[in-house]
């Protein structure tokens, strides 16, 4: 089976999880997988310690004609393997890796399946659970002492919070988190707004998140009640867990960046990451979105070699695809970056792989999925910021208005406009004609400069291409609680008064044709992206206000020189 299927079926196994399991509890043994077996094939079921004197449920699949040589360790660290009956390590990426010399390893999450404990939310017992599990398993007898951990989703996020304990984790030499989340206040609110189903794959989504683990995956128990830990996980389950704190944090509609939060951030600890990252996410996550890669990605230091200290991770890798949540990764392109990055990082084979890329993305146009192209960094060192002003009329222009008078918009909120349809409650500018294709990559920013009347509402503006026809297509969507524009700390209502506000849109990696203009819709919902705030009245200033502003502006990532209009 090819590294594309096997990375394919973890994430789909994740998103099928998070859509049919809520609530559910897997009781009963379902038939093994079909695996050619050979007399050197072993597979065993371990209980590792960890923290609060629990235990962690680790099924290993090796070949152990290899033990002699040492062999090293890939290992997911799952919520999701109720899904995989009864034999969690037997899967693709086994199939994959165990006939060339690799251990195959696949554990439960502290309070899910066979692990004992409660659910942690990523927490920090969770993320020290994994830290335990690595080095078990780099002790083993027949093990080389290094370890990778990889797994979409999920199974991603696992990975990057064992990588941000850094230094305790040293046996951890190499992760591949795939749609990975890098910082939970983040995959549940886009800056203070509660992120909720979307309108392109409206299965692909996350607000499930804490509800279908603190009463789905949390439930499930491993299908052997023989088993050495079955009552204690049964005992544990049944307990409550931190339940009520979870959905008070995940669905909250003026949520605080708190200590809960900051326990849950793999990215503030970037610094600390010291294994060797092969990254990939697309650019159409509707589920973990994109800006949970990019993000992390551009906050990994690489060491230095030059120095006697080590400062990073020794190289780092960024694969950006157009799937989505469950596609981010396909092609021969990817299987080969993935077998040289174990293989360099796992064996130490020179394969070349370090020397790469390290940023690889795919564009999109107005005509669909676009090529694969290389860079240095992200953002694309070539990047210059086009900006682009707000003008009466609904012109986008190249400087602002500075004539007299009062150069404001206005519309009511009523929480019911929608991306796709014609705009209900909001504004909509656009630019004049491009001279020549531009290609943004990265996030284009709404400076906005807004009077609002009430407390608890929002700004979500979407970037849109309009071609010559009118037709358009969104290039990217932001989202911000207005409580929330002087940071995530504490909310600061905006009510009554002139505020500026910063919407960093998602990123993208798109390209606007010639001829086509670049549009901005200013609205205070997306209701079907998120959960809408308080109505009222919305001001928006189009230019100078005076003793005010100088007016609203967006600016654009465009590659390689500014846009050019004509």
């Amino acid at each position: 089976m090819s590294v594309t299927r096997a990375v394919s079926l973890l994430l789909t196994g994740a998103l099928a999880a998070s859509l049919a399991l809520v609530g559910a509890v897997v009781t009963g043994p379902q038939a093994p997988h079909a695996v050619a077996g050979t007399a050197d094939q072993k597979y065993q079921v371990h209980y590792v310690p960890t923290v609060g004197d629990k235990v962690i449920r680790v099924e290993i699949w090796r070949d152990a004609s290899y033990d002699a040589r040492k062999q090293p360790v890939i290992l997911t660290y799952s919520p999701y393997n109720s899904l995989s009956e009864p034999e969690t390590a037997r899967d693709s990426v086994g199939e994959t890796f165990v006939p060339q010399g690799y251990a195959r390893a696949v554990a439960d999450v502290l309070g899910t399946r066979g692990s004992t404990g409660c659910w942690d939310y990523g927490g920090p017992k969770e993320q020290q659970s994994g830290v335990d599990v690595v080095k078990w398993l780099a002790d083993r007898e027949w093990s080389n002492g290094k370890v990778a951990m990889i797994g979409g989703s999920y199974n991603g996020t696992t990975a990057s919070m064992v990588a941000a304990r850094g230094a305790d984790v040293p046996e951890l030499k190499a992760i591949v988190p795939i749609a990975g989340i890098s910082r939970w206040y983040g995959y549940a609110y886009g800056n203070g707004v509660r992120y909720f189903l979307n309108s392109k794959v409206p299965s692909d989504e996350g607000f499930d998140t804490p509800l279908a683990f603190d009463f789905g995956f949390a439930k499930t128990v491993a299908a052997d009640p023989m088993g050495q830990h079955f009552a204690d996980t049964m005992r544990d389950k049944a307990a409550e867990c931190g339940a009520v704190e979870h959905t008070e944090e995940g669905y909250n509609r003026n949520p605080d960046y708190d200590r809960f939060w900051k326990q849950r951030d793999y990215r503030k600890d970037a610094r600390d990451f010291r294994a060797a990252v092969l990254l990939a996410h697309g650019w159409q996550d509707y589920n973990v979105k994109q800006e949970e890669g990019t993000e992390l990605f551009r906050k990994i230091p690489v060491d230095r070699a030059s120095t006697q200290a080590v400062e990073g991770v020794p190289f780092k890798l960024m694969y950006l695809t157009q799937g989505s949540h469950s596609g981010a990764t396909d092609g021969p392109q990817w299987d080969g970056l993935l077998e040289r990055f174990f293989a360099r990082t796992l064996k130490g084979d020179s394969t070349g792989i370090a020397n790469e890329g390290p940023v690889i993305t795919q564009g999109r146009t107005s005509a669909g999925t676009g090529a694969f192209t290389t860079a240095r960094d992200y953002p694309l060192p070539s990047t210059r910021s086009t900006r682009l002003w707000l003008r009466e009329g609904g012109g986008l222009a190249a400087g602002p208005d500075r004539s007299g008078g009062d150069h404001v918009a206005s519309y009511t909120e009523t929480g019911t406009s929608v991306e796709e349809a014609p705009l209900i409650n909001g504004l909509s500018y656009r630019s004049a004609r491009l001279e020549k294709p531009a290609r943004l990559v990265g996030s284009a920013v709404f400076d906005a400069q807004v009077r609002v009347s009430n407390a608890t509402m929002h700004l979500t503006p979407v970037l849109v291409d309009i071609a010559p026809d009118g037709t358009t297509k969104t290039i990217e969507r932001g989202f911000l609680h207005l409580d929330y524009r002087n940071g995530l700390a504490e909310n600061q209502p905006a009510t009554g008064r002139w505020v500026e506000a910063k919407v960093r849109l998602l990123p993208q990696d798109y390209t606007v044709a010639r001829g086509h203009r670049i549009g901005l819709r200013v609205q205070s919902s997306n209701t079907v992206w998120a959960v809408p705030g308080n109505p009222g009245k919305v001001e928006v200033a189009e230019g100078q206000v005076p003793n005010v502003t100088l007016g609203s502006s967006l600016s654009i990532p465009t590659v390689g020189e500014r846009a050019d209009f004509r």
